[in-house]
């Protein structure tokens, strides 16, 4: 029987390696081949293989898996869907964030600016996902930290096999000013500029843009 907790850490390894970009996009990967660098059994990197396809962070070649590499169209797509979804929850969010929860959020915006501009994209993920992690609890809706876990997640991970720096900024000035409306006692001018921001994000990326 394979152990559940190994496989979880099997997968969180993988996914990280991932992210710092250590296992580049479009690299060819086999369970053998990675369950010796990573030092688990096959039984479990085969299990973590399959959950890290199911998030889109493998894809399956024939008979072969690569790290997934994602173009311009899939990162504005994604976008579209993070922006509706996020937008959403943080319009329910916002006015309900306390004093603490807006400080540690500033924390965040600018740990995301830091990791961004030193291009590391594990830190900026973790940043990220404990924003998101704030609206989530604020919101103190269940379907849609149900969808947190079917689309954000999902979402962001694949958006940071995208790694273009032109919208780093453009990402990271959107986090920073939307906090600074909180700070201000100004959640729907916070909704607008963080919807702003994806909408900025998408027209930058698009890929007649390129």
């Amino acid at each position: 029987m394979t152990d559940q907790a190994e496989v979880d850490k099997a997968v969180q390894r993988v996914r990280d390696e991932i992210l710092a970009g250590g296992l580049a996009p479009g690299t060819t990967v086999t369970v053998s081949g990675l369950a010796k660098r990573f030092g688990a059994d096959d039984a479990q990197m085969h299990h973590a293989v399959v959950a890290l396809t199911e998030e889109g962070l493998i894809e399956a070649a024939g008979h072969e898996h690569r790290i997934a590499n994602l173009g311009r169209q899939q990162a504005v797509q994604l976008l579209d869907v993070m922006g509706v979804v996020l937008v959403a929850l943080f319009e329910r969010a916002a006015p309900r964030l306390s004093p603490d929860e807006i400080n540690r959020m500033a924390t965040l915006a600018d740990d995301l600016r830091t990791a961004l501009q030193h291009e590391d994209m594990l830190a900026s993920h973790r940043a990220i996902g404990d924003l998101v992690g704030i609206i989530l609890q604020a919101g103190d809706h269940q379907e849609l930290r149900d969808v947190n876990t079917h689309v954000l997640d999902r979402s962001l991970a694949r958006l940071h096999l995208f790694q273009h720096a032109i919208a780093y900024p453009i990402w990271t000035d959107g986090w920073v000013e939307t906090v600074q409306y909180l700070q201000r006692g100004q959640p729907e001018a916070a909704v607008e500029r963080l919807r702003r921001t994806f909408w900025i994000l998408a027209e930058e990326l698009a890929p007649e843009s390129s």
